[in-house]
């Protein structure tokens, strides 16, 4: 389903990412780890086209988008979440269910007309709505939500545009343990034919959701295995959790 094939990124003399290569069946649940200052976020930023790989290629269902834009991408089918929630605070959360409903049914060009024409829209944002739970907060402006709520609302506008692999970037970052348990529930949760790579620090989110993780030490990949494989790795012991 989706693929990376030996990126490589410098900025001047410093190479955050060498040699990075990933293989994704369509369902998997893939974990993405390493310590600050690994390559992470850099690696996200170059599947998702909002860098540009010095070299390498990456593809979806075969179709190689290594040159494509951000927007192609996501039409190709690659959905993304940040570190920090992109949403329009000011909007409800129907609205902002709403336009991204708008952008998946390509009806976003006819900006000046009524928005209660377009029931598919209206009941594509009520679908999305029940599956983060959030159907009793249709009309509550996002800006009132609990922090993990709206991290919520941030996946579920992601998968508004029906994308076939989803990247989420520290889902649980900054969550109480009990936000973070309900986020987990949510990507548990998705459809099992959606694929799925995970960033996350929170080793027990990752070892609970994640078939397979990658550990990237210094922007190359140090290891790749089963969850068990990975923590009973010495190596990974001592380069990621210490000698401890």
């Amino acid at each position: 389903m989706f693929r990376a094939e030996r990126l490589n990124k410098s900025f001047g003399s410093l190479q955050v990412t060498h040699e990075v290569s990933l293989n994704l069946p369509r369902g998997r649940r893939h974990g993405l780890i390493g310590p600050n200052g690994a390559g992470k976020t850099t690696l996200f930023n170059l599947l998702t086209g909002e860098l540009k790989a010095d070299s390498g290629r990456v593809f979806i269902e075969d179709r190689d988008i290594s040159d494509a834009s951000v927007d192609a991408r996501a039409r190709y089918g690659l959905g993304r979440s940040f570190q920090k929630n992109n949403l329009f605070a000011e909007l409800t959360v129907r609205d902002n269910l709403v336009l991204a409903a708008l952008l998946q049914q390509r009806v976003a060009h006819n900006g000046w007309r009524d928005l209660a024409r377009f029931k598919s829209v209206q009941e594509a944002a009520e679908q999305g709505a029940g599956l983060l739970g959030l159907q009793d907060e249709l009309d509550t402006a996002v800006q009132h939500l609990s922090y993990g709520t709206q991290r919520q609302l941030e996946i579920g506008l992601a998968l508004a545009l029906r994308p076939k692999v989803l990247m989420l970037d520290e889902p649980t970052s900054g969550m109480s343990p009990e936000e973070t348990h309900a986020m987990q529930n949510l990507i548990a949760g998705l459809p099992q034919e959606l694929t799925v790579l995970i960033i996350e620090h929170d080793m027990d989110v990752i070892f609970e959701l994640a078939e397979r993780v990658t550990v990237l030490d210094y922007g190359s990949v140090l290891l790749e295995g089963s969850p068990a494989e990975i923590r009973n790795s010495e190596e990974v012991r001592r380069k990621y959790f210490g000698s401890a």
